[in-house]
């Protein structure tokens, strides 16, 4: 999904979206906030369907075996899991430092949770709403239109249509299925009671 779509979305939503014009709405307190709202939403919810990232780092001889993977990787958010080609014998100090073996030399990669690539507050590219991809899962981006207009309706105290938007969000997110499958066990034998 796009930038635009997301948007067109989410001005359905609360009724301000105007095709004609250029920022698709009409509303220039509501264009100046909602990129800075999308980033906001999908800061929360990519932490339910996370997106999955790889990497791999190469150590020398000469390089310092006490690293933090976040030096080498810039948008981790969690890390995953560490896959070596042999068996090494290494420690996780803490979220992110890694300690290797002294004479440890070779690559392994790195398996984490990434950020999502944020949208650009002011952005200066013509046609960046169409061109923006969201890396979220499908799940989330439905769910993403309810947080930002909630929060662009949160000081609509009159109506209460941000209160009606934000409880449909938290209802929403808070029905998410974090796996992405459902896992399958086969039991065989047994005994018969």
């Amino acid at each position: 999904m796009t930038l635009k779509e997301m948007k067109i979305k989410t001005f359905s939503l609360i009724e301000e979206y105007y095709p004609d014009e250029p920022k698709l709405a009409e509303d220039e307190d509501v264009q100046n906030k909602i990129n800075g709202v999308v980033n906001q939403i999908q800061l929360d919810l990519m932490k339910y369907r996370k997106i999955n990232a790889n990497t791999t780092i190469e150590i020398t001889e000469d390089d310092d075996k006490t690293i933090s993977l976040k030096d080498y990787i810039e948008d981790c958010y969690q890390i995953n899991k560490l896959k070596f080609d042999t068996d090494v014998d290494y420690e996780i100090l803490d979220d992110d430092t890694l300690i290797l073996p002294k004479d440890y030399v070779g690559e392994f990669t790195v398996y984490y949770y990434k950020y999502p690539e944020l949208v650009e507050l002011n952005p200066t590219a013509e046609n960046y709403d169409e061109t923006y991809e969201f890396e979220l899962d499908n799940v989330l981006l439905e769910i993403m239109p309810y947080g930002i207009a909630a929060d662009l309706l949160k000081m609509d105290m009159i109506s209460g249509y941000g209160r009606y938007f934000y409880e449909r969000y938290m209802e929403m997110k808070n029905s998410i299925d974090s796996r992405k499958s459902s896992g399958r066990i086969i039991i065989d034998g047994g005994i018969d009671v």
